[in-house]
């Protein structure tokens, strides 16, 4: 991010995913941060580690950082899906430091997009992954709804891994969506995006 004077380290983070994708870069772990070491053109169209983020966590099941469902994914996944579609891409926060603010803010047509991310809990010993998923989803919810208090004309996203418990609060409160004027961007396991 230094070396390409990119406003938010999110943006290399993504970068470097693709060109993993593309047998360029591989992705390891060094001192518990991942780290991108360029195996250049003798990797191209060859992916040595070819893990999918479910078996990645299937043999480490403590490195939450690297399942699917992490907001940071997510949000790697919608910005990769917007920047698709031609959405200039202004701000992307930083969710491995829980940095504040939008998670992501583009622009199209000149108008403001903001986009809410949340990723899937693993629980906790106290907490189930679904009752802590409810909690996050009212957290964006009231993103959305504050968002739209502050402008009136941004184009609204709410980001979410694509689970059953999510589907069924958003079925819960669907009056409010043509209210608030969002759309949900619903990541699925093999990194599609689908917009409703």
């Amino acid at each position: 991010a230094r070396n390409l004077n990119l406003s938010a380290r999110q943006q290399a983070n993504i970068r470097c995913r693709q060109l993993e994708e593309e047998g360029l870069v591989e992705r390891r772990k060094v001192g518990g941060k991942i780290h991108n070491f360029w195996i250049g053109g003798e990797g191209r169209g060859v992916k040595t580690k070819t893990q999918t983020p479910s078996r990645k966590k299937e043999e480490d099941k403590n490195d939450y950082h690297d399942t699917w469902y992490w907001e940071g994914n997510v949000q790697s996944r919608v910005v990769s899906f917007l920047a698709g579609k031609g959405y200039g891409i202004m701000s992307v926060a930083d969710t491995a430091s829980h940095q504040q603010g939008k998670d992501i803010e583009a622009v199209k047509d000149g108008k403001p997009v903001w986009v809410s991310v949340k990723g899937y809990p693993r629980g906790t010993q106290k907490t189930q992954p679904s009752t802590q998923a409810g909690h996050w989803f009212k957290g964006a919810v009231f993103d959305i709804l504050e968002y739209r208090g502050e402008n009136a004309e941004a184009e609204l996203g709410l980001a979410l891994p694509d689970f059953p418990r999510y589907r069924s609060l958003a079925e819960r409160i669907a009056w409010l969506q043509p209210l608030a004027r969002f759309t949900y961007y619903w990541v699925q396991e093999s990194g599609e995006v689908k917009e409703e």
